[in-house]
């Protein structure tokens, strides 16, 4: 850009060409990956997404085999129960053939039994012939005795009997025999028939258990043939939502894949950045008055801030505000004023009250929590646009660029701009603020007027570019430089919402802590536009400013000798401090109204600096176990003479948590 001082292309030979396209090519690479790698991290979530569809399909389909699988073995376990009813049926067939043997048996053991029946009352014939044939050969052989004269007619009669007798027992032992063999038969018949009836109950109860197995497994199958019909049929409904999941996604991912190779081909289009693309820096966020307020002594701008601030509403005591002068007054050294306590004390008024009351152009700034960068205060590439977005504060810092690099556009470089970093620990101070911290407390041993200093203190927005192969459309790097006409403000509210300040920051800052109001009053704001308002120059504001050198310095040997006795005993309570410090507290004392207006000793502004810079170093020690320290720092703190600075002090150490709680004092 012509504005931010162009560099002229040198000559360079084709090594040094060669050099300068790798290195082109190696930016273009950084640049195509850092800002493209949230556009791929936003497919991250989706290519999990669609990774998490494959899965879960992949899991369904295997649950879905599984069922199958678990059927066929439940079709295998049928086919056995049908095997198993097959041989029920042959078991049933083998106790009908049983119980017909049964019955076969049973008629032919009723037909033995009529036949050892038969035989038993042939063989009781037998037995009552025997005894008739005994009786009549017992009648014959009595009859033989007494009748001799017919003996051979007995006689022969007699042989006819016991022949008969004879062939009678002949006759008795025949059935005899075939009683026993009947009876040993009959006796055989019924084992086997017993055997057939047992045999009938064991095949009848396999029978009836099998029957009762056969019914359950059925009733089994059944089920669980309709649960897994169900199954199949809910995970098949699942498995097509998440087929339909699946498609969109992959849809999704292709549009996204799609729009992530045009945006790559467009970045890859963008070779440089285009001079106008920084047109928006160009654009002046803060009005030019004409004319300036050039005649203002300092003890003046003092009085008429007070009276403002009484006509405003406000009930702000004078040392509050020549606290928060004097901390301005120095900010070459404390970069940065911050205004911390309770909410609702007007902490953010009163800064606005007093840029209106001094002559100084105002920025506000509402820090928010999502705050993580400096880009965050200056502005960003936008790389998909091909331009810089800007912040008022960074075009604001255009306007009152006051160097020697500044560009045509610094139409307020002689005037003075106080920014207000509004509830700025919402957010990490370190985060978005602290590189420009460090750049701002930089400045006093830096000489802005050497270019390569001039680059240290400033924030460095474009590194520039070498354009084509000829040098066309060649861009000078762009640096955003804040002055000593640049002052910082900020207000922190202390609660559960807020971030506490790191010691870094403190030990670059003026903290000054808003307690409550001794007595709550309902006050009429009143709010007025100032007609008559006009600038002052940065040559007036440096008028008022005292810089430390060895003669102001030999007039407050007291106050550096209570320094050192304080700092010792901040060193026993491994909290000392150390040349920043000690000079920015001398600028402040050397600085306040109280020594350039009233000429007093400097012992208001030192116990300032006391209650601002080092008792906040102490907070959150143990009472207790410092005891012996604290009681010698609060007989130091006594020797300064300030009542206001030794009561705060107490109320600190008499915390009933047992830890020193520094709140501040009551102004």
């Amino acid at each position: 850009m012509e504005e931010f001082k162009n560099i002229e292309l040198m000559p360079i030979s084709l090594w040094s060409f060669a050099t300068a396209t790798g290195i082109l090519i190696v930016i273009l690479a950084f640049f195509l990956i850092h800002f493209y790698r949230k556009r791929l991290q936003a497919m991250d979530p989706l290519n999990r997404d669609v990774g998490d569809l494959v899965n879960q399909k992949t899991a369904l389909e295997s649950d879905v085999d599984t069922i199958k699988d678990w059927i066929a073995s439940q079709k295998d376990e049928l086919q056995r129960l049908e095997a198993e009813r097959q041989e029920q049926e042959i078991i049933r067939a083998e106790i009908q053939r049983l119980e017909q043997e049964a019955s076969k048996k049973e008629e032919d053991n009723k037909k033995l039994r009529d036949e050892v029946g038969s035989l038993e009352n042939q063989q009781h014939m037998l037995v009552h012939s025997m005894e008739k044939l005994e009786k009549e050969r017992s009648e014959l052989e009595k009859e033989i005795e007494s009748q001799n004269k017919d003996g051979e007619k007995s006689k022969k009669e007699l042989t006819k009997v016991e022949e008969d007798l004879k062939v009678l027992d002949i006759e008795k032992k025949k059935v005899e025999d075939l009683i026993s063999e009947s009876k040993a038969k009959l006796k055989l018949i019924e084992d086997e028939a017993k055997a057939i009836d047992e045999s009938i109950s064991k095949k009848v109860k396999e029978a009836g258990d099998l029957d009762k197995l056969i019914k359950e497994k059925e009733k089994e199958l059944k089920d669980i043939e309709e649960t897994q019909n169900k199954l199949i049929a809910d995970k098949g409904k699942e498995l097509n939502d998440l087929e339909k999941s699946y498609n969109e996604k992959e849809k999704d991912k292709i549009v996204l894949e799609t729009e992530v190779r045009t945006l790559s081909d467009k970045l890859k289009k963008v070779g440089q950045m285009p001079k106008e693309a920084f047109d928006h820096l160009k654009v002046p966020f803060i009005k030019k008055i004409g004319f300036t307020k050039d005649d203002t002594n300092e003890e003046k701008a003092l009085d008429e801030l007070y009276e403002l601030t009484l006509k405003r509403g406000f009930e702000l005591p004078e040392r509050l505000q020549n606290a928060f002068h004097t901390s301005l007054k120095t900010s070459d050294i404390s970069c940065l004023t911050v205004m911390a306590g309770v909410s609702g004390t007007g902490k953010s008024a009163f800064p606005k009250l007093y840029a209106e009351s001094f002559g100084i152009h105002f920025l506000p700034l509402a820090v928010e929590p999502r705050w993580d960068s400096p880009q965050d205060l200056f502005g960003f590439l936008n790389y998909m646009e091909n331009r810089f977005e800007s912040t008022t504060l960074g075009r604001s810092l255009v306007q009152f660029d006051n160097s020697p690099f500044a560009s045509p556009n610094a139409n307020l470089n002689n005037q003075l701009l106080l920014v207000l970093l509004d509830e700025m620990n919402l957010a990490r101070v370190e985060y978005y603020f602290s590189e420009f911290l460090s750049k701002l407390e930089m400045r006093r041993n830096a000489d802005v007027s050497n270019e390569s200093d001039y680059r240290m203190i400033s924030s460095e927005i474009y590194a520039g570019s070498k354009g084509d192969e000829d040098g066309k459309d060649a861009n000078d790097p762009i640096y955003l430089y804040a002055g000593s006409n640049v002052l910082f403000v900020g207000t922190m509210n202390e609660d559960e919402t807020t971030q506490s300040l790191s010691d870094k920051v403190i030990d670059r800052a003026n903290v000054l802590h808003f307690g409550k109001p001794d007595k709550l009053k309902a006050y009429q704001q009143n709010v007025t536009s100032n007609n008559n308002w006009a600038p002052i120059t940065t040559d007036t504001w440096n008028k008022w400013i005292v810089n430390i050198d060895d003669n102001n310095m030999s007039k407050y040997a007291e106050i550096e000798e209570k320094l050192n006795d304080i700092n010792g005993t901040l060193s026993d309570l491994g909290r000392p401090f150390g040349w920043r410090t000690y000079k920015a507290i001398m600028s402040y004392i050397i600085n306040h109204p109280n020594v350039i207006i009233k000429r007093e000793d400097g012992m208001v502004p030192l116990s300032d600096q006391i209650a601002m810079r080092v008792m906040p170093k102490l907070k959150g020690l143990d009472l207790g176990e410092n005891e012996e320290i604290f009681n010698r720092l609060s007989n130091q703190i006594s020797n300064v003479g300030d009542d206001v600075l030794s009561e705060a002090f107490q109320k600190a150490q008499n915390n009933s948590m047992g830890f020193f709680d520094w709140r501040g004092i009551n102004w």
